[in-house]
């Protein structure tokens, strides 16, 4: 197969669609009305590959062996995020649980025959009656067949979701668990090739498991799996999908699109362009670990005189989760985090971690303490990545002056602003120093 074009301008993330693997934090559904898209829907295709078939026998244009679909995976249902609180938390779930009912509409708006969703639909086995029976009142509103294959979080165990009777009694006709491995035949021509998780650590690479078994067809064949590629990720986990069997069932034709789920960005895997993570339909990691996550992907798959495969992503998810790494060292540094915080749009769907380093005074501190604080108070969070955060404060002598304080007051600054110093022998007593100065310059009114 030849190999595909990629327009990179098509992904918020910049072009960049593979990452490493992220380590993002395991951490309910409420369908509110849905909110338009803030961020428009990416509808350029970004995949266009086209295989020559002439000579075998196929009908016309290949008219009978095409179909339109939509890949998406990682819901996690009932997942909350750790950094938000109070209002924070109930509208990023409102945004999670919308982005469902937005997949849906595209299904319609795309002329979709059936929605793929590749593992991790819920967070847990244990979620609540309530994210179950809304969750399976939304699906039931698609216009199209939905297939739901069992991940990790949701593996179809003694426990599993799928399993419960609120999942059995609620389900709508227009919803398929995939819980057996193996062919199942969406319609006259289409096939999905299923491999659900059974338990949370698999012993073998479920996907070429059921690739491996794969006889020549007519059918254009969909995998449906989960799970990380070694490709990607090396690793000795038995459960990592092998990126080179699957290229080989490609070529060979085994197989016409490879649909994952397990990583939050969109990433394509190999050079075929038709093995595909679509990715979290909403933002659940900082972008130094997701740079493109919030989508769906449109696939296109056709077998006839030619063999092709248009993929496309849509921007369905409407937060962003923002990572700033700076050097602080003074006020005009001070000065430029306040410029690059209000520049960020959409600030009360968005989450901001800081990680800054240097050296600042007393005072200076005290302008950033304040700085974060209002901001903290205009985005969804903002938090310090304390990983990364190595900024010193240290007691200069304009602290004291700043503070114009007379008699005793005078003396107990500077007995603080002496203990704060930087070569002091008890760090523990220094920073209480400091903290006493800072405190000190805000009922002073120094720090206005």
């Amino acid at each position: 197969m030849a190999s595909p074009s990629f327009d990179g301008a098509s992904l918020e993330s910049g072009g960049c669609v593979t990452e490493p693997l992220f380590d993002y934090e395991p951490e309910p559904l409420a369908l509110f009305s849905v909110k338009p898209v803030v961020a428009p829907p990416v509808v350029a295709p970004v995949v266009a590959n086209t295989t020559d078939r002439t000579g075998d026998a196929e009908p016309e244009a290949g008219l009978a062996h095409q179909v339109t679909f939509l890949h998406t995976a990682d819901w996690q249902l009932g997942m909350t995020r750790h950094f938000l609180a109070g209002e924070a938390q109930h509208t990023y779930n409102a945004a999670r649980e919308d982005a469902v009912i937005r997949i849906g509409e595209l299904a319609r708006t795309t002329s979709a025959e059936f929605v793929v969703v590749c593992g991790d639909v819920f967070d847990d086995p244990r979620v609540s009656t309530r994210i179950i029976r809304r969750t399976l009142a939304a699906l039931g509103e698609y216009p199209v067949p939905v297939y739901l294959l069992p991940g990790n979080h949701d593996p179809l165990d003694a426990t599993s979701v799928y399993r419960s009777k609120d999942f059995t009694a609620n389900c709508p006709d227009n919803v398929v668990v995939l819980d057996k491995a193996g062919v199942v035949r969406v319609r006259d021509g289409v096939s999905l090739v299923a491999a659900p998780w059974t338990t949370k650590r698999p012993l073998s690479d479920l996907v070429n498991d059921q690739v491996a078994s794969l006889a020549a067809s007519d059918d254009i064949r969909i995998v449906v799996g989960h799970g990380g590629v070694d490709a990607l990720s090396p690793n000795d986990d038995p459960s990592t999908v092998g990126a080179a069997t699957l290229d080989v069932a490609v070529a060979a034709e085994l197989v016409d699109y490879v649909a994952l789920g397990d990583r939050h960005s969109v990433t394509s895997v190999g050079d075929s362009g038709r093995i595909w993570y679509s990715g979290a339909p909403e933002v659940t990691a900082f972008d130094h670990v997701e740079h493109a996550p919030g989508n769906v992907l449109e696939v296109t798959l056709a077998r006839g005189t030619t063999s092709t495969v248009n993929v496309t992503p849509h921007r369905v998810g409407q937060w962003a989760f923002r990572t700033i790494r700076d050097d602080m060292n003074g006020p005009e540094d001070i000065a430029r985090l306040r410029e690059t915080l209000s520049a960020i749009d959409e600030k009360s769907r968005t989450v901001v971690q800081i990680s800054l380093v240097g050296t600042v005074s007393v005072a200076d501190n005290v302008a950033l303490n304040d700085l974060l604080e209002e901001f903290g108070d205009r985005f969804a969070a903002l938090k310090i990545w304390e990983r990364h955060h190595d900024l010193t404060v240290v007691s200069d002598p304009s602290d004291i002056t700043a503070l114009d304080l007379g008699g005793y007051a005078a003396q107990a600054a500077a007995e603080l602003a002496e203990r704060a110093s930087a070569d002091s022998a008890d760090a523990a007593d220094a920073a209480a120093a400091r903290s006493a100065l800072g405190l000190l310059y805000r009922l002073s009114g120094a720090a206005r």
